[in-house]
């Protein structure tokens, strides 16, 4: 666990706007006789739910909204029809800049050994969806070693084929290079090039390059452009056109946003606001 980290990521997003909700005790269950606990979740408004961690690991399958998931580890954006797993006892928070609904799965962990042991974003395939759909539909009072306990095994198989989205963006723990993450996170548009921006926490350019590869596994401009990608992602959740996007995350232009998003993601933005952040789960 590491508050620090989420403290200073809390600074940026501004957590003081947000209603602070209590996290579902669901995750705290330890019963492998019911594999899976469930609820299905929404809440009005930007909100919040303070860094917390439990023995289940957790599914969020996102409905309508736009969640974002915080560790020390990274940080991930969670859209409509994709699903976040958390695995056990992993520090993390969650908050969101408008209303959202989502089907919220908790795993006991004697079933979910054979998963990674970090966070990972994946589109959700059908069968997936309505496995979700149905395990939330079944209540977590049912008995031992029926169908119930049977589908959640189904579900992890189907969710351990899935290749995780690029969603994700990686921190560092390096002070220097810590400092210049909570500055572009706040910032995002900040277009300063790497030497300018080493100077303020005291390296040399090629001193925080090399920082950047270490920590990230990214160059500084792969992690700068991921970031983006992160944030207007929600921006596009929230409903903001493509232009003012592009000019939030520092772009010159529309069709370099464009270009870029289409790079990352497969489809430019506006095919990816109309299949995903305006669509939720079949109820």
């Amino acid at each position: 666990m590491n508050s620090r980290t989420l403290d200073c990521y809390n600074q940026s997003m501004d957590i003081v706007n947000r209603t602070t909700l209590q996290a579902a005790d669901l995750g705290t269950v330890e019963d492998p006789e019911r594999p899976v606990l469930s609820l299905d979740w929404s809440a009005e408004g930007p909100h919040h739910l303070a860094g917390h961690d439990h023995p289940r690991a957790q599914i969020i399958y996102q409905g309508t909204g736009v969640y974002r998931v915080n560790t020390a580890q990274g940080n991930w954006v969670v859209p409509p029809n994709q699903a976040i797993w958390i695995p056990s006892m992993v520090y993390h928070e969650t908050l969101t800049n408008d209303s959202a609904s989502a089907l919220m799965l908790f795993v006991d962990r004697s079933y979910s050994g054979e998963l990674p042991q970090e966070c990972m974003v994946v589109s959700v395939s059908p069968l997936l969806a309505e496995i979700f759909t149905r395990a939330v539909n079944y209540g977590n009072e049912y008995a031992p070693n029926g169908k119930e306990s049977r589908l959640v095994e189904v579900m992890l198989d189907e969710f351990s084929t899935l290749e995780p989205a690029p969603l994700h963006l990686p921190l560092g723990n390096d002070k220097r290079l810590r400092r210049i993450m909570d500055l572009l996170i706040a910032e995002p548009a900040d277009n300063r090039g790497i030497d300018e921006l080493a100077a303020l926490c005291g390296a040399s350019g090629r001193t925080l390059s090399r920082l950047f590869r270490k920590e990230t596994g990214m160059t500084f401009v792969e992690w700068r452009k991921q970031l983006r990608l992160l944030e207007a992602i929600d921006l596009l959740g929230q409903g903001r056109s493509i232009t003012q996007i592009a000019f939030d995350m520092g772009y010159g232009s529309s069709s370099a946003f464009i270009a870029m998003f289409r790079r990352s993601l497969g489809a430019p933005p506006s095919r990816y606001v109309s299949s995903t952040c305006n669509s939720g789960y079949s109820q």
